[in-house]
C-alpha cells in the first residue's frame, strides 16, 4: 500500500469552517472536510482580506471589455484594484503549494459557474465564468490542480484534482540522490503518467535514461515536464489503454474466463457503463494474488487515499 504525502492545499475560508461568507455563514462540504484530515491547509478569504465585513454587502464581477472588474452596487466601491493588489501579495508569500480548492460562484474565488454582468450594477447579465481571485490563481498557476467545490461533484474533475495533488505533494517532498533514484520514482508513476500524455511520458523516460546532464539539472527539468503533464486530465480512453497496459502484466496468469470477464468489462467502462474503480480493484487484487511487486508500487492504482474515493457513495 502507498503512503502519502501531505499536499499542500489552499481553501477558501469558507470551505475550511470560518464564518466569513457574506451572510456570516460557512460552507459544509463533504469533501472538502475529509480532504483536510489529509492536507495541509492555508486559509484565505479574499474579501475580508481586502477590508469588507462579515455579513456584508454583495459584490460582483463585471466585463468592460476584455476586463473583469468587481464592484460593490451598494456602495459604490469599485474593488478591482484592491482584490489584484492582495491576490499578487497573497500569492508571492505563498510556500510551493500543490493546488487550491476554492469556493464556487463566488466573485472572488469561483472557478465556475461565477455571474458576470455587463455593467457595474449588475443588471444585465453577460456570462458564468471565474471570480477575480480565482482567475488571478490560475494565471499565476497554469500548471497546478486549481478547482472548487462544485466542480469536484463530478467524478473525473475529483479524481484529477485529488490524483493531481497527491503526486505534486510526492514529487515536492522527492529528494533523488542518484540518477537511480529518479529511475525508480519515474517507475512508480509510469502508468500514471501515461494516462495523462504517452508523450510526455516517454520524454521524461529519455530524459532519465539518458543522463546527460548533472543530477540536480536533470531533476529540475524531470519536475517541469511532470507538472506539465499531469495537468491534463485523462480522458476514457487513455484510462482504457492505460487498464490494458496493466492487464497484460497479469494476463498469463489468468483463467481464460477472468479473462473474457475482465476484457468485457472494460469494453463496459469504455462505454460509459460502469465505473473505472471496479476495473481498477480487480487489477489490484490479482497484484496481490500474484505479489507482482511491480504493479504493487504503481501510483496509478493508488492515485489517493482510500477514504477519499467514497466521500460521495
Amino acid at each position: 500500500m502507498r503512503t502519502f504525502e501531505r499536499p499542500i492545499v489552499v481553501y477558501s475560508a469558507c470551505l475550511a469552517g470560518e464564518a466569513v461568507r457574506y451572510n456570516g455563514g460557512t460552507v459544509e462540504d463533504k469533501l472538502a472536510k475529509t480532504l483536510s484530515n489529509y492536507v495541509n491547509v492555508i486559509k484565505v478569504c479574499p474579501e475580508v482580506a481586502i477590508g469588507l465585513g462579515v455579513p456584508r454587502e454583495k459584490i460582483i464581477v463585471y466585463r468592460q471589455g476584455p476586463d473583469m472588474l468587481l464592484f460593490q452596487p451598494a456602495t459604490g466601491k469599485d474593488l478591482t484594484k484592491e482584490m489584484i493588489s492582495f491576490t499578487e501579495e497573497f500569492l508571492d508569500s505563498l510556500p510551493e503549494v500543490d493546488g487550491f480548492l476554492l469556493k464556487s460562484k463566488s466573485p472572488s474565488c469561483g472557478v465556475s459557474n461565477t455571474l458576470h454582468y455587463r455593467d457595474p450594477w449588475g443588471k444585465e447579465f453577460y456570462a458564468r465564468g471565474k471570480g477575480l481571485f480565482a482567475k488571478l490563481v490560475i494565471e499565476r498557476f497554469p500548471h497546478l490542480p486549481v478547482e472548487d467545490e462544485g466542480r469536484l461533484k463530478n467524478p473525473e474533475i475529483r479524481d484529477h484534482f485529488l490524483s493531481s495533488i497527491f503526486a505534486l505533494a510526492d514529487l515536492r517532498s522527492f529528494r533523488p540522490k542518484s540518477i537511480k533514484d529518479l529511475m525508480n520514482f519515474h517507475q512508480r508513476y509510469k502508468y500514471f503518467l501515461m494516462a495523462h500524455h504517452q508523450l510526455k511520458l516517454k520524454q521524461m523516460g529519455r530524459l532519465v535514461a539518458e543522463g546527460s546532464k548533472s543530477l540536480e539539472e536533470t531533476y529540475e527539468s524531470y519536475k517541469k515536464l511532470f507538472v506539465q503533464t499531469i495537468a491534463n486530465r485523462p480522458s476514457k480512453k487513455k484510462h482504457y489503454n492505460v487498464i490494458l497496459h496493466i492487464y497484460g502484466h497479469l494476463s498469463s496468469k489468468l483463467k481464460e474466463r477472468e479473462k473474457h470477464h475482465f476484457l468485457k468489462l472494460a469494453e463496459d467502462y469504455k462505454e460509459g457503463k460502469i465505473p473505472r474503480t471496479l476495473l481498477i480493484e480487480l487489477l489490484k487484487n490479482w497484484a496481490y494474488r500474484f505479489e507482482n511487486e511491480y504493479l504493487m508500487t504503481q501510483t496509478y492504482l493508488w492515485p489517493y487515499p482510500e477514504e477519499l474515493q467514497h466521500v460521495y457513495n
